[in-house]
């Protein structure tokens, strides 16, 4: 399967090592140029010092190559961002994509979820797509998920076959 992950933190980056490890194609975006620059000189993220990225898990600035051609697209965003960030992958989404968020918190005013924010962004953008958004959320921590702990996710959708894809 082919991921695209929107957002570069310690929880995005081990999202990404996680999918990677399981074989999947992922590609991980940020809108913090130094971010990507940092991991990619590096090979690793600041805040996740004993992981070593491997090299074929794509950093990008570039929000389009992040969303374009992806199976799945999970943002993990700071929820502060959320809005912005799926106005800005909206036009790169493809029809039959699932959306997955793995960000927490509600907007500030609105109370919305992040997934309602999301399908808000992607509906107001580009009203024909199609796509199946699943939210992820669990007692799970970057740092135990980086080195491969065990640890369990909730994946929560209306489409219960996409919650288990």
């Amino acid at each position: 399967m082919r991921i695209g992950i929107l957002g570069a933190g310690t929880w995005g980056t081990a999202l990404a090592f996680l999918l990677y490890n399981n074989k999947h194609d992922v590609v991980v975006w940020s809108a913090i140029a130094s971010e990507i620059d940092e991991i990619k000189r590096t090979g690793v993220h600041k805040n996740l010092p004993e992981l070593t990225l491997p090299s074929d898990i794509e950093f990008t600035k570039s929000i389009e190559l992040a969303c374009k051609g992806q199976d799945i697209i999970i943002f993990v965003v700071p929820s502060a961002y959320m809005r912005s960030t799926a106005a800005l992958a909206a036009e790169y989404i493809p029809d039959g994509v699932i959306i997955a968020s793995a960000s927490k918190g509600l907007e500030k005013g609105s109370l919305k979820t992040m997934t309602e924010i999301i399908e808000d962004e992607l509906t107001s953008k580009n009203p024909s797509l199609r796509y199946d958004v699943v939210a992820l959320s669990g007692p799970t921590h970057a740092e135990e998920v980086a080195k491969g702990l065990p640890t369990s996710i909730v994946a929560a959708s209306k489409n219960e076959e996409v919650a288990h894809r």
